[in-house]
C-alpha cells in the first residue's frame, strides 16, 4: 500500500513538473490539462506550489483569449488559485509570486474599466470592472486603493460633467458625475479639479435657467426660477470658494467666482474678482457672447488634466 501511495505521489509530482515545463515552453493549453489533474489529486491538492503554478498557467491563457472581457472564468480561476495557494501558507518566494500575479490581474481590471468608460461610455460595466480591481487590490496592495479611487472617480466625474454641462436634461449623466466627484471630495476635500467640476455643473444649470428668463418664461414661474437660480449659484459658490481659499492663484476659480458673484447680483464682489482676474491675464466675456463663461473654465481644466496624464 505504501509503495502504491508513493508511486501515485511521484506521478503527480511528475505532472506538476511537466506542467511547469509546458508553461515555460509556451504551451499553456497542454499545461492546463496536467495541472488540473495535480490539484484534483488528494496528495497534491494541498500543495501551495501546485496552486500557484495553476494560477500562472490560467493567467497565460487568459491574457491570450480573455484579457478584454469583463467576465472571464479563466481570470476567476487565476484569482481563486492564488487565494487557495495563500491559504496553504506558501514560502516567501511563492507568496511574492502570488502577489505580483494578483496585482497584475487587478490592474487588468482597472485598465478595462477605463476602456469601457472612455471608449464605450459604459459606466455600469466600467464600474463593475473597477470594483473587481478594488476588491483584489484591497488584499494585495491596500495602500494603493485610495490613489486609484481618486484617479478613477475624477475621470468619471470629468467625463460625465462634460456631458451634463452640454445637456442639462441628461440628469443621468449629472447624477453619475455628482456621485463620482463627491467620492473624490470625501477622500480629498481640497481636490481642486473635483471642486471646480462640481461648481461648474451647478453654475451651468443656473446659467441655463437665467437664459430661460431672457427668452421668456411664464410670469407665474419667474419667482420660482429666480429662487432656483440663486440656490444653484450658491451651491456652485461653495465649491469654487474652497478652491480659491486654498490657492489664490487658481485662475479657473477666480474666473468662475466673477461669474458666480455676478449671477448672485453681488456686484462689489463680482467687480473685485474681475479686477483680480484681469490683473492675472483673464479675459472675461461680459457681453454674453462667444462661449459660455464656464465652458472656458472647463476647457482649461480638461487640458490641464490631459497634460497630467501624459
Amino acid at each position: 500500500m505504501l509503495m502504491l501511495l508513493s508511486a501515485s505521489l511521484l506521478a503527480q509530482e511528475d505532472k506538476l513538473l511537466r506542467a511547469q515545463q509546458l508553461l515555460k515552453a509556451k504551451n499553456a493549453d497542454e499545461a492546463r490539462l496536467a495541472i488540473d489533474s495535480v490539484i484534483l489529486h488528494p496528495q497534491t491538492s494541498s500543495d501551495f506550489m501546485s496552486w500557484t503554478v495553476r494560477a500562472y498557467i490560467y493567467a497565460d491563457i487568459y491574457k491570450r483569449t480573455d484579457k478584454y472581457k469583463l467576465h472571464s472564468s479563466l481570470r476567476d480561476s487565476v484569482i481563486s488559485s492564488i487565494k487557495i495557494s495563500n491559504s496553504l501558507k506558501p514560502d516567501s518566494s511563492f507568496k511574492e509570486q502570488n502577489r505580483k500575479l494578483a496585482k497584475n490581474i487587478a490592474y487588468g481590471y482597472y485598465n478595462l474599466g477605463k476602456t469601457l468608460l472612455y471608449d464605450s461610455l459604459n459606466y455600469e460595466a466600467s464600474q463593475s470592472a473597477y470594483n473587481n480591481y478594488k476588491d483584489i487590490l484591497s488584499w494585495v496592495e491596500p495602500s494603493e486603493v485610495n490613489n486609484k479611487e481618486i484617479e478613477y472617480y475624477l475621470g468619471v466625474g470629468s467625463l460625465y460633467s462634460d456631458i451634463f454641462n452640454k445637456d442639462n436634461n441628461n440628469t443621468k449623466a449629472g447624477d453619475i458625475a455628482k456621485v463620482a466627484l463627491l467620492k473624490v471630495i470625501e477622500i480629498q476635500p481640497d481636490n481642486a479639479m473635483a471642486n471646480i467640476d462640481m461648481g461648474l455643473m451647478y453654475y451651468n444649470q443656473a446659467a441655463n435657467l437665467s437664459r430661460s428668463l431672457e427668452y421668456g418664461a411664464d410670469f407665474d414661474q419667474i419667482d420660482i426660477v429666480q429662487e432656483n437660480l440663486i440656490k444653484l449659484g450658491k451651491q456652485s459658490f461653495q465649491f469654487m470658494i474652497k478652491v480659491y481659499n486654498k490657492d489664490h492663484n487658481n485662475l479657473k476659480a477666480i474666473e468662475a467666482l466673477f461669474y458666480i458673484y455676478r449671477l448672485l447680483n453681488e456686484n462689489a464682489k463680482s467687480d473685485e474678482f474681475k479686477k483680480i482676474g484681469m490683473e492675472k491675464g483673464i479675459k472675461y466675456d461680459t457681453e454674453g457672447s462667444g462661449e459660455k463663461p464656464a465652458d472656458g473654465v472647463k476647457k482649461e481644466n480638461k487640458e490641464n488634466q490631459q497634460n497630467k496624464e501624459k
